[in-house]
């Protein structure tokens, strides 16, 4: 096996939403490699996927980790639980493990820290990755979007949230 084709150790956090899907790369709790908000316009599952695949290829990781939509609070579209499930079908193609976090878990994890919402979570995960301030979210109002950046700090969430529970 070759150096590229080579499985590091990389985890691969992804969080799909309705305009596409935030993403990040880590080696190890503390050092992100790699991370963005996809967003596809129009919208279209196949499209995501295909984004997928190719960052599968990117930095190889070893294990993918996404959100479990079938969780008490989850909030998760139609439309998006089917493209969870063929984000599992394809990380299973490419023999990579998949594990999944529901919304509950991460909310667990992150209140030994005092953040229970998505917003408050954000400014924990700012306090260990200052190259993320520029991404920084803005605290909404109720009746406004959510910021197009947060996908980023929710895959974050979900991957320091495998690293926690895998201690």
């Amino acid at each position: 096996m070759t150096q590229s084709t080579q499985r590091k150790n990389i985890v691969y956090a992804l969080y799909p939403n309705a305009n596409g899907f935030g993403f990040v790369y880590l080696e190890n709790p503390r050092k992100l490699l790699d991370y963005g908000s996809v967003r596809i316009n129009p919208i279209s599952n196949r499209k995501v996927l295909e984004r997928i695949k190719r960052s599968f290829e990117y930095l190889r990781p070893s294990i993918v980790i996404i959100q479990d939509p079938e969780g008490k609070a989850s909030r998760v579209g139609r439309r998006v639980r089917r493209l969870i499930d063929k984000i599992i079908v394809l990380a299973s193609e490419e023999k990579l493990k998949v594990v999944q976090y529901s919304r509950d878990q991460v909310r667990d994890v992150f209140e030994q820290f005092g953040a229970v919402t998505k917003y408050e979570i954000s400014k924990v995960l700012l306090t260990e990755f200052k190259e993320l301030e520029l991404r920084k979210p803005k605290k909404r109002k109720t009746w406004e979007s959510e910021s197009h950046n947060m996908p980023i700090f929710d895959a974050l969430s979900l991957a320091l949230v495998w690293y926690y529970l895998s201690d």
